[in-house]
This record gives C-alpha cells, sequence and structure tokens, in this order.
C-alpha cells in the first residue's frame, strides 16, 4: 500500500514538474515570438489614456499573433512619428492629422503608414518641405482628438488639420452612454450637448478610477502578480474569453478571471452595426448630434488658429470587402427586422460638412474599384485595419486629392 502511495506522489511530482515546465516553455515562446503587444499606452489626466512618450516594442494582433507583427516607436512628446518641434521651420507647409487606430497605424511600419506614403508623395519635386505629423491615437473617438487639438496639436502650428473620420467607431466613442454601456465602465472625458452646447464632463480625467484596487485574498493576489509577469497569463486569458465561452463562464464564477466588458449588442445586434441603420434608435440620433458638434467645434479653433480643416472619410472594411450584410444577417437574425444601409454614414458626413462648409475628402469608391480589380485584401481578415497595400493606397489617394483640391501647391 505504501509502494503504492509512493508512486502516485512521484507521478503528481513529474505531473506538476511537467506542467510548470510547459508553462515556463509557454511564457517564453510569448515573449520570444511576441504573441502579446507591448505596452505602448498608460492612464492619462488630460485623454483617459495616451501614448507612453519614449515608448517602443512590438504591436500584434493578441487573436492572431501572425497576421502582422510590427515594432513600434513613440517618439518623446508621445507620437507614433519622428521627432518634430513645435516650432514650424520657415517654408514649411505642416498638416498635422488626427484620428483613431486607422491613423496610429501600429498594424503597420511607420513608412508604409498612410501619412508616411503621401507625404512622400507630396515632396516630389518640391523645394519647400511638406510635414505630416502622425497626432492619431489608438482609440481614440472625435472628442478625444478635439481634446487632443486643444491641449497639445495647435502648437505645432498646422496649416492644414486633416480629421480622420471612422464612423463604424467614431459615432458610437463620441456618446457617453452608449460608449460606457459598451465598454462597461467611464474610462475617459466626454463631451455631451447641453442646450446645443457642448460641454467636457469627467475632465481632467480622475486616472485612480481605472487602477485597480489592491488585491484580497490568496487568488485575487496570484491574479495580480501574473497580470504583472506574465504575458503567457494574458495570452490564455484571451484565447479562453473568445473561444472557450463556457470554461470562461466557470472561471468568472470561481472568481479566476476577471468579468467581461460591457455589452458590446443591444437586442442580438451588434452595437456598432447601428451606424448602418437606416432608421436610427433615438440615441444613435444623440451620438451624430454630438459628433457634428464636435467636429464644427475643431473647425472653429483651427480656424481661429489660422488653420484649415479637411475631414478624410475612412472607407470601413465591411463596406469594402465581400457582402457584409448577407452575412451580418445571417449571423444576427435580429438584424432581419431592420433595414440597412452601408452607405449612409457617409451621406450624413457629407450633407453635414457642406453645411458647414467644411471640405470633406472621400475614398470609398477608389477602395471598392481597387478591392474589385486586384482581387487582393486591402484589410487584415481578422484585425481589420489597413494592410500595408490598404495604407499606400490610401497614401496615394490623399496625396492626389490634397493636390486636385488646391490645399497643397503640387507639380
Amino acid at each position: 500500500m505504501k509502494q503504492c502511495l509512493g508512486k502516485g506522489w512521484v507521478v503528481i511530482g513529474w505531473l506538476v514538474v511537467g506542467t510548470l515546465l510547459a508553462l515556463a516553455g509557454l511564457e517564453v515562446a510569448t515573449r520570444l515570438f511576441h504573441w502579446r503587444p507591448d505596452r505602448l499606452m498608460q492612464a492619462d489626466e488630460r485623454f483617459g489614456f495616451a501614448h507612453i512618450p519614449g515608448a517602443s516594442g512590438w504591436w500584434v494582433n493578441i487573436d492572431a499573433p501572425g497576421e502582422f507583427q510590427t515594432y513600434v516607436r513613440i517618439n518623446s512628446r508621445g507620437l507614433r512619428d519622428r521627432e518634430y518641434p513645435y516650432e514650424k521651420a520657415p517654408g514649411v507647409f505642416r498638416v498635422l492629422v488626427l484620428g483613431d487606430s486607422f491613423a496610429d497605424a501600429l498594424e503597420v511600419p511607420l513608412e508604409d503608414s498612410f501619412q508616411e506614403v503621401s507625404e512622400a508623395l507630396l515632396n516630389e519635386g518640391r523645394n519647400a518641405p511638406v510635414e505630416v505629423i502622425n497626432g492619431g491615437v489608438w482609440g481614440y473617438g472625435n472628442d478625444l482628438e478635439l481634446l487632443f487639438y486643444r491641449l497639445e496639436g495647435y502648437k505645432y502650428r498646422p496649416d492644414l488639420v486633416l480629421l480622420a473620420f471612422q464612423s463604424t467607431s467614431d459615432v458610437l466613442e463620441n456618446h457617453q452612454d452608449l460608449e460606457t454601456q459598451y465598454m462597461g465602465k467611464i474610462y475617459k472625458p466626454f463631451f455631451v450637448l447641453e442646450d446645443g452646447e457642448l460641454t467636457l464632463t469627467n475632465w481632467p480625467f480622475p486616472v485612480e478610477s481605472v487602477e485597480p484596487p489592491p488585491p484580497e485574498g490568496s487568488v485575487e493576489r496570484a491574479k495580480a502578480w501574473l497580470a504583472n509577469h506574465s504575458r503567457f497569463y494574458h495570452v490564455a486569458g484571451r484565447v479562453i474569453k473568445r473561444r472557450l465561452g463556457d470554461l470562461a463562464g466557470v472561471l468568472r464564477a470561481i472568481g479566476a478571471m476577471d468579468p467581461g466588458e460591457g455589452d458590446t449588442e443591444i437586442g442580438g445586434i451588434p452595437m456598432a452595426t447601428f451606424v448602418y441603420a437606416a432608421e436610427y434608435p433615438p440615441e444613435w440620433e444623440e451620438a451624430w448630434a454630438v459628433t457634428k458638434a464636435i467636429i464644427a467645434q475643431l473647425n472653429r479653433e483651427v480656424t481661429a488658429n489660422g488653420g484649415r480643416l479637411v475631414v478624410l472619410l475612412l472607407p470601413d472594411r465591411n463596406q469594402i470587402e465581400g457582402d457584409y450584410l448577407a452575412w451580418a444577417l445571417q449571423k444576427y437574425p435580429a438584424m432581419q427586422e431592420r433595414a440597412w444601409d452601408l452607405d449612409r454614414s457617409n451621406r450624413i458626413v457629407r450633407e453635414f460638412l457642406a453645411q458647414e462648409g467644411i471640405l470633406g475628402i472621400e475614398m470609398l469608391n477608389e477602395f471598392r474599384a481597387r478591392a474589385d480589380e486586384a482581387g487582393r485584401p486591402l484589410y487584415y481578415p481578422r484585425d481589420g485595419h489597413w494592410n500595408v497595400e490598404g495604407h499606400h493606397l490610401a497614401g496615394e489617394l490623399l496625396a492626389e486629392k490634397l493636390c486636385q483640391q488646391g490645399l497643397i501647391v503640387c507639380k
């Protein structure tokens, strides 16, 4: 009997050692093969979150690490770009790009971003240089882009401010109630409309409110230690949440996994999809009203500083590749009870800009034509952002349209 027990403990011991070695190997692999993106963001009382000045590391798709692996450097002023002084050299024409992850372009090397592509084309054969400064930040809506211009962007004295507008995320992110419901928390300042006027709320942002409380209990302390020291812990948690929903529910119930984010669906319909609705619910009408007010305010501030605002309407992947509506109607049956229009957001922005006297630049038709002609994707299939070819097309079109509109004198 004692001999059997002894053998049992040996087997258990080897199982423990084997498990620890396997976990150690997975930890090494996570770091060596960049399965998890490095930390490039931090809490910020001005914007809720921002790039870490001087940070560098690898940006990957944690859900599909092989889709892209980009080494990213953030400059000393917190921009994903080269170093630029605030002072503008004589004769330089400066373009400041405001935007979200499409402008941040962390998925591609800096030289392949649409800003760098357009800058290189605009400088061909010129004596006076054009500088295209990337003020984009992953996750920013138009509200944070207005704040960024107000607090930081204007210092660069841009002649032209280019707002890269992404309707599928911007409109939702601009609305406090919708975005809080979507994310499950307040994580940034918001502009709200009060008697038709924009009012900034939750600013300066209390960064301590997003800091996790000190862990209590052995399980919480273990989770906190793993979160701070293990990269594989985050990858494993992501895989469990995305692919093993039943197991994730069990782990949340026993406190081994944090609760999920907020509600990403309303009545069985993905929240972001409502931007394509032929008829908007009241909260989406409010979101568009806030969005328009933010853009109008940005235009006033840019004009007051001697610049000009141009809005670049970014084509969404759902408008370009495949038959999104056919797929979505099958996957989300609740959508069949409504009418949908993939181009409605473009028309709304186009009409609003015409009313405000703001120039808009669109690339939707050209992206559709390239996708049809080339038969190659312009977006990463899992991540959904532009790939290198998508960025190059956008950069070429932007340079061409800036010249055609006479915004920049070109040869």
